[in-house]
């Protein structure tokens, strides 16, 4: 990704993250009222049990661990894995702290009303932005997914269940968790990479993949949390985005037929934006389309490159690459079934 396009596309990532955080601060209070009315032990303790990969001690006794078995092992990768997510959580500690209190944000069971209280505090209670738990595990799993890629799905879940741990305790807005996770994933993958490989490569990596797996876990929180729209608009979202599925899939196997990158890209973008479509709002799928963009700027970048598109390599993922599309097509219909059935599950806002 070149210097100009990491410039735009940043920006636009930065305004999309920034549009989020400005939509879930009205699911703050409805969330700590909602996590209020109930105070079922077991809830409690499953919260607490969640929380326990963002305690900062448990995660530097790990990186300990693994620095000391590296050197034990004469193990370059787990030395640097140690020593680089020990400083991730160096730096985490020294800036939440000080973010803590000199926004000086009320936890949910100090805030009343509706009220929007900020201000440096070094009160007790008045710490709550950003999420420390979730910021020490997110930054964590950026650092471990740089070295173990094999593992970063089931990293990051792991580090995802910290942060919901955060709001069904009561102890954070989901705002707070939302910071925590933009600002450990990006001081995580700079100390994991260092500043100079990570502005090659770990920020254009997160731009193609990071921005647009925000969008859609958004997406979800944001279904789940409204009650459905009018039947009528409900219809014509429902059509427009079957429309924009098939167009995906007529690409993707058109790309079986004639190899190309962005055949293959534009079908799978085509995918994702019928999805989006059929179950959100029109702006959370326009922010879906502006997020996608690097992807398509990617693919189309690496067919002029090449000249030939997509290798055989990348086809050949399943025996058959048509099994591959069923299985795609199998996938997208139970996303937004799914997705329907999700909508209004916890209608916390209405409308």
């Amino acid at each position: 990704m070149r210097r100009w396009e990491r410039l735009i596309f940043g920006l636009s990532s930065l305004v999309i993250l920034l549009l989020i955080g400005l939509a879930l601060h009205e699911v703050d209070m409805p969330s700590a009222r909602f996590v209020r009315s109930f105070n079922i032990h077991e809830v409690n303790r499953v919260g607490d049990f969640l929380a326990i990969p963002g305690q900062g001690e448990v995660l530097a006794g790990l990186f300990v661990l693994l620095g000391l078995t590296g050197w034990r092992l004469k193990n370059d990768l787990l030395k640097a894995l140690g020593i680089r997510g020990l400083l991730a959580l160096l730096c985490t500690t020294v800036v939440v702290q000080f973010l803590k209190h000199l926004v000086g944000r009320p936890r949910p069971r100090f805030a009343h009303a509706d009220e929007v209280t900020f201000g440096p505090s070094l009160a007790v209670g008045y710490d709550a932005f950003p999420s420390g738990h979730t910021v020490n595990a997110f930054a964590a799993a950026a650092v471990l997914a740089w070295f173990l890629p094999r593992f970063r799905v089931p990293i990051f879940l792991i580090a995802g269940l910290v942060g919901v741990s955060r709001v069904l305790r009561g102890s954070h807005f989901p705002t707070d968790v939302f910071a925590g996770v933009i600002f450990g994933v990006l001081v995580g993958s700079m100390a994991a990479a260092g500043i100079r490989r990570w502005r090659n490569e770990g920020l254009p990596a997160l731009i193609r993949t990071g921005i647009p797996i925000v969008v859609c876990v958004f997406l979800i929180v944001w279904v789940a949390l409204h009650a459905p729209p009018q039947r009528s608009e409900e219809h014509l979202h429902l059509m427009i985005g079957a429309m924009l599925i098939v167009g995906g899939m007529l690409l993707r196997v058109a790309s079986l037929i004639r190899p190309h990158a962005a055949l293959l890209t534009g079908g799978t973008v085509a995918l994702m934006l019928g999805m989006a479509v059929a179950v959100g709002p029109w702006w959370i799928a326009a922010m879906c389309a502006v997020s996608l963009l690097p992807m398509i700027r990617n693919a189309t970048s690496k067919e002029l490159g090449t000249g030939s598109g997509q290798s055989q390599e990348s086809v050949q993922v399943f025996p058959s690459p048509w099994v591959r599309e069923g299985l795609v097509a199998g996938a997208v219909v139970l996303t937004v079934i799914t997705m329907r059935a999700l909508q209004g599950l916890l209608p916390l806002i209405s409308g």
